[in-house]
């Protein structure tokens, strides 16, 4: 098997050393001059451009790993892998929920959504193995939102935002994961929360109350 991984920061990387464990051989295309693990295969290029994917084979690969930080580069990466070699698994790394239809439309295999993966893992670690059950057994969903600009959330600590019903599990913002529930709420952070619908619905109500 030969699998070929575009992008080579956190999650590249450990995919990359995963497969070389596994045996299988990897080849990392990254735009930024990097030391590859041992046994991975390195090649210098910027998938963004059109000009790269004119003078790269893909038709040796069976899989493909997208693990680009930008949503809409991820996109134009499946669609010319899959232009290239339409038989090849192209899994994607998602950031921003709203994308994960346009990504499988570009002909994604399977999507990555981040801040649910995250989010899941976090609650597994809380509430144990049986977590899937227990969220469906009490109408509980995990959902993540994008703080806006004059939204009423800005400047309200995590711990605060429990007031709602609803169990605050992380903050991404400015590309860092945070738990601790005296951060205050910037604009631009994404939030993950988990709660019962009708929780959700009022939480929501405030988060987007000054933006509609």
């Amino acid at each position: 098997m030969r699998v070929l991984i575009l992008g080579y920061g956190d999650v590249g990387k450990t995919a990359a050393r995963i497969l070389v464990s596994r045996g299988v051989e990897t080849v990392v295309v990254e735009k930024a001059d990097s030391v590859p693990e041992e046994g991975v295969e390195f090649v210098r290029g910027d998938v963004t451009l059109e000009s790269f994917w004119e003078g790269f084979d893909v038709s040796g690969f069976d899989a493909s790993i997208v693990a680009l930080p930008d949503d809409l580069h991820a996109i134009f990466c499946t669609l010319m892998l899959k232009n290239q070699n339409p038989t090849m698994e192209v899994y994607v790394r998602c950031n921003n929920s709203e994308n994960v239809e346009k990504m499988y439309a570009a002909g994604a295999d399977y999507v990555i959504n981040l801040p649910v993966v995250a989010a899941e893992i976090i609650l597994s670690e809380i509430f144990g193995e049986e977590i899937r059950k227990k969220l469906m057994f009490e109408n509980i969903e995990v959902r993540t939102y994008m703080v806006e600009k004059g939204s009423r959330l800005v400047n309200v600590r995590l711990s605060d935002l429990e007031k709602y019903g609803v169990k605050v599990i992380a903050v991404e913002c400015d590309g860092e994961t945070i738990t601790d529930m005296d951060f205050k709420v910037k604009e631009g952070c994404k939030i993950a929360v988990a709660g019962k619908v009708d929780d959700l619905l009022r939480f929501e109500a405030d988060l987007f109350a000054n933006l509609l």
